[in-house]
């Protein structure tokens, strides 16, 4: 989880700049990143298992975007962390928030991977 508060400081501070809410895109961010982390690991597992040779990945999902969506929501605005995060400058990555970006481009690209060799193989 301390790898989401640097992913939530650093794109909060971005979101900040244009948007007058910086929550939401921040949440939005996070969820979208960890949503293909489960995909890629569901893909992993049923590589290995061979349990289900298709599933309706569109619905899946779905569904795990909008509860990591509410997870994020509380756990970040209504449990008030993310106001902690953001006043804690040792979440700054600097020059590094580039890093950000990367890791969510790494995530994707991996889910895309799994996803291919599940349905090759």
């Amino acid at each position: 989880m301390k790898f989401f508060k640097y992913i939530y400081y650093n794109v909060y501070l971005a979101s900040a700049k244009y948007n007058a809410s910086p929550e939401i895109p921040v949440i939005s961010y996070i969820s979208f990143a960890q949503t293909n982390n489960i995909i890629s690991l569901i893909y992993v597992f049923l590589f290995f298992t061979k349990l289900v040779r298709k599933f309706n990945l569109p619905v899946i999902y779905l569904i795990i975007q909008i509860i990591l969506f509410i997870v994020n929501y509380y756990y970040f605005i209504v449990f008030k962390k993310g106001d902690v995060i953001v006043k804690n400058e040792k979440y700054s990555l600097g020059k590094f928030s580039f890093m950000t970006e990367v890791y969510l481009f790494l995530s994707v690209l991996l889910t895309g991977l799994t996803g291919y060799l599940f349905q090759e193989f």
